[in-house]
Parts: C-alpha cells; sequence; structure tokens
C-alpha cells in the first residue's frame, strides 16, 4: 500500500468516480448531490493539502499583525499578551502542528472580535473596526484564493497571487 496522502486521496476519487457514481444509477437525486459533494471536498483537500501548513502560518501572521495593533490602542488592556506570545512561538517553531496553529488563529480572531464588542471607549472601538477591516479586506482575498477552486469566482484571475 502506498502511504502517500497524495496518492491515498487520488484513489479514493477514482473509486468515487469510477465505481460508486456509475453504481448509483436511478439513485435519489439528494443521494447523488452528496456523492458529487464528497467527491468536490476530497478533490479540494488533495489540491489544498501541500499548501494547508503555509496557508494556516499566513493567517495566523495576520491575525497577529491585527492583534498587537489592538493591544497597543489606549483602553484595550493587555488581555491577548499570552496568546500573542504562543502564537509567535508557534510561527517560530519548524515543528508546530497545524491544528495548534489553526486554533490559536481562531481564538485571536474570537479575542478580537470580543475586545471590539466589548469596548466601552467609542473611539477605540471605531479604531479596532477601523483596523479589523483594513488588515481584513487582505485576508479575505487569501480566503477567497484559496476556496477559488470551487468556481464560485466570477474572476479568479483579479484575485491577488496567493501568499502562503
Amino acid at each position: 500500500m502506498n502511504l502517500s496522502l497524495d496518492v491515498q486521496l487520488q484513489v479514493a476519487l477514482r473509486a468515487l468516480n469510477e465505481v460508486v457514481a456509475p453504481a448509483l444509477g436511478d439513485a435519489e437525486k439528494h443521494v447523488v448531490e452528496q456523492l458529487h459533494l464528497a467527491i468536490a471536498t476530497i478533490s479540494f483537500v488533495k489540491l489544498r493539502l501541500p499548501d494547508a501548513r503555509r496557508f494556516a502560518r499566513m493567517e495566523l501572521a495576520d491575525y497577529l499583525r491585527l492583534a498587537k495593533a489592538v493591544t497597543a490602542l489606549p483602553t484595550s488592556g493587555d488581555t491577548l499578551s499570552a496568546l500573542i506570545a504562543k502564537g509567535d512561538a508557534l510561527l517560530e517553531s519548524a515543528t508546530a502542528d497545524t491544528a495548534d496553529i489553526e486554533a490559536v488563529t481562531r481564538i485571536l480572531r474570537e479575542r478580537v472580535t470580543l475586545l471590539a464588542s466589548e469596548c466601552t471607549d467609542a473611539a477605540v472601538r471605531r479604531e479596532i473596526d477601523r483596523m479589523v477591516l483594513e488588515q481584513g479586506g487582505a485576508l479575505l482575498d487569501q480566503n477567497r484564493q484559496w476556496a477559488s477552486f470551487y468556481g464560485f469566482e466570477i474572476k479568479p484571475e483579479e484575485l491577488p497571487a496567493p501568499a502562503w
């Protein structure tokens, strides 16, 4: 058995496309749709798996920049410092797990959102909102590039080049 993840995904795709799909024949429409969704998902994973760690690191770096900028604001306090230190350590580690990188990124995103929503100083809240919008645009474009495989982009050629 070949242990390459890429080969294993290709084997699964081939089985689904060449054996399972034809065998469904007159199956109910929702069953066929679910098969096609599964095939699309596995195809996406096969395409993006080699870049997954780099993408996660890019996303973490972006959220760390945002969190550091937010903590520099007056009245925002030091509530993110331990999380920022953990994120910085993950980026510096050559052996950091992708799951750990993704988890810290998610928590950073949630904490910045919470800080903005709980902020009682209107000027600071506006500044946090401005930072989120400013820095979020580039990250959103990268997420759109990441998911462009699905074909929902009207003009995918206008998306920025992958930054991961």
